[in-house]
């Protein structure tokens, strides 16, 4: 884009991708589908999922994702940082992964890192930019069937996008995936810019439950620290979640 087309484009605009580099066929696409979606939506896709994409697993754009990205990577790094007391942990986990955008720093701590997500396009991504690190695509977050025992498992605003029957199932899941170490959640704990959603999956949701929920979700792991969830300034919610750290019964009351 050069100065004479950019003057088209307002300044907030000029923020998102730019969209004269996107394929013309791209484009038709995307007008076709939203007609479709207006015309015939409610009644053609009634009971089809919705689908994460990239511009879902991080609703920043640009400038403020690189911003977004470091500051939520230091808070995971100074909870890791913490359960690991100084050393190195064995096995470490991210259910809902999505690409990869915050796996990357459970290597930083971690020997072997693996990733559960449900969107293959997802899965094919994080694999070729992340090597080091297994990926592995399941049907549903609710149903992984892996028989390791970690560390450190983790879901970063994953939950807040389920029914409460899916989060409590899920969180079944974190608990059997380290019966022995923590689970770290990071999820919307106010409820600005909640939607009512379906509770079938087939439309987006995004849902805020209080600390006080989650720990009797989590149970009987036991919540030994929260702090929270930070984020760039610009973001829509001042209070955008928790950092919530649980760990095992058998690891007494504290991080490391």
């Amino acid at each position: 884009m050069n100065l004479k087309e950019a003057q088209f484009f307002t300044a907030r605009e000029l923020e998102s991708p730019d969209c004269t580099g996107v394929p013309a066929s791209y484009l038709v696409k995307a007008l076709l589908l939203k007609a479709r979606r207006r015309l015939l939506g409610r009644w053609a896709d009634r009971g089809a999922r919705f689908v994460w994409t990239l511009n879902a697993v991080s609703d920043a754009y640009g400038p403020a994702d690189n911003v977004r990205n470091y500051l939520e990577r230091r808070t995971i790094r100074k909870i890791l940082a913490d359960v690991g007391g100084g050393r190195r942990l064995g096995h470490a986990c991210e259910v809902g992964c999505g690409y990869g955008r915050l796996i990357m720093v459970l290597a930083e701590f971690a020997d072997h890192v693996k990733g559960f997500e449900r969107e293959p396009h997802l899965v094919d991504i994080g694999r070729r930019l992340l090597p080091g690190v297994a990926f592995e695509r399941v049907d549903a977050l609710t149903a992984i069937d892996d028989k390791t025992s970690y560390d450190f498992a983790m879901t970063c605003t994953v939950l807040q996008h389920l029914t409460d029957a899916e989060a409590r199932e899920v969180c079944a899941v974190l608990r059997r995936l380290a019966p022995e170490g923590h689970v770290l959640l990071i999820e919307k704990t106010a409820a600005i810019g909640t939607t009512a959603g379906a509770e079938d999956g087939s439309q987006f949701l995004s849902r805020a439950r209080s600390i006080e929920t989650y720990q009797q979700m989590m149970q009987p792991f036991k919540l030994v620290l929260h702090r929270d969830r930070v984020v760039e300034p610009t973001y829509f919610n001042p209070t955008p979640g928790q950092c919530m750290l649980f760990a095992s019964p058998g690891r007494g009351g504290g991080p490391a």
